[in-house]
């Protein structure tokens, strides 16, 4: 039997599952007939995936990957997380994937999807979410980190108020990046950010980048964000970045996409 972390096999994850209310939340949109597997067959990273029946059709909801990492934070001045408490390298339970989506509805007229993604979400993920918090509370990890690909991927964890980057320089540039797009649908500013169409104040080409954008458990990676020092870096380069949008570049990225203006 798989397990994950040699810990959580399939029914571990259903009953958290359960518990957090993901089960009961999908059952309002219809499905039934929950099964939960943690498949580590030729894969590098074990995956735990939750599927269910609607109208005779079994479909997969939910697919993710979760693994430990562990983040080095001493070194120059110039590194990221230059600022955290002593203690040694922080351990943190990353999220390398996850994809919740709903197969068997349609986008909506006002919401079309955003970049490589084929279905609407369920709604379920902060539930979800919860299930990777008490994972990497029992583990005892400083954190739960992603490393979001693009940069709607970002925001959408930001603007659930529980992750942060962990260099409050990189926070404060995301903050102004995120000011400054704010004019355009979410769909369009992660099409111009991939797209390379964004120029920082110095008329350079914008590239994502990102470093680690963390939820903290551990006192010492909660006092971190909590820091004078965190919050100076974040309004700082929150105040120095500048960004713009090379509206050319965008109609051809739109174009190479196949994308329209939302």
């Amino acid at each position: 039997m798989s397990r994950l972390f040699d810990r959580y096999d399939s029914a571990a994850f259903a009953r958290m599952f359960q518990e957090v209310g993901v089960f009961e939340s999908l059952s309002a949109k219809g499905f039934s007939g929950f099964a939960v597997a943690v498949d580590d067959t030729g894969l590098a990273i074990p995956h735990v995936r939750l599927s269910a029946e609607k109208a005779g059709h079994r479909h997969r909801l939910l697919d993710a990957c979760l693994r430990r990492v562990v983040v080095p934070v001493a070194g120059r001045d110039g590194d990221r997380a230059r600022h955290i408490a002593p203690g040694g390298p922080l351990d943190l339970l990353f999220v390398q994937w996850v994809r919740e989506e709903d197969p068997t509805a349609p986008f909506a007229a006002g919401r079309p999807p955003l970049p490589l993604q084929n279905h609407p979400g369920l709604g379920v993920l902060r539930r979800a979410f919860r299930v990777a918090v008490r994972i990497a509370s029992e583990l005892g990890t400083d954190g739960v980190a992603s490393q979001p690909k693009f940069f709607h991927d970002a925001v959408i964890f930001y603007r659930s108020r529980l992750f942060l980057f962990l260099d409050g320089r990189e926070q404060g540039r995301f903050e102004a990046l995120q000011r400054d797009l704010n004019g355009l649908p979410l769909r369009d500013a992660t099409v111009a950010v991939a797209g390379w169409c964004v120029r920082d104040e110095r008329e350079q080409v914008v590239r994502w980048r990102p470093g680690y954008q963390v939820f903290p458990i551990s006192p010492r990676l909660a006092a971190h964000f909590h820091a004078p020092q965190y919050a100076a870096d974040v309004a700082a380069a929150r105040g120095a970045s500048r960004f713009r949008i090379d509206a050319d570049a965008l109609a051809a990225a739109r174009l190479q996409l196949g994308t329209r203006p939302a």
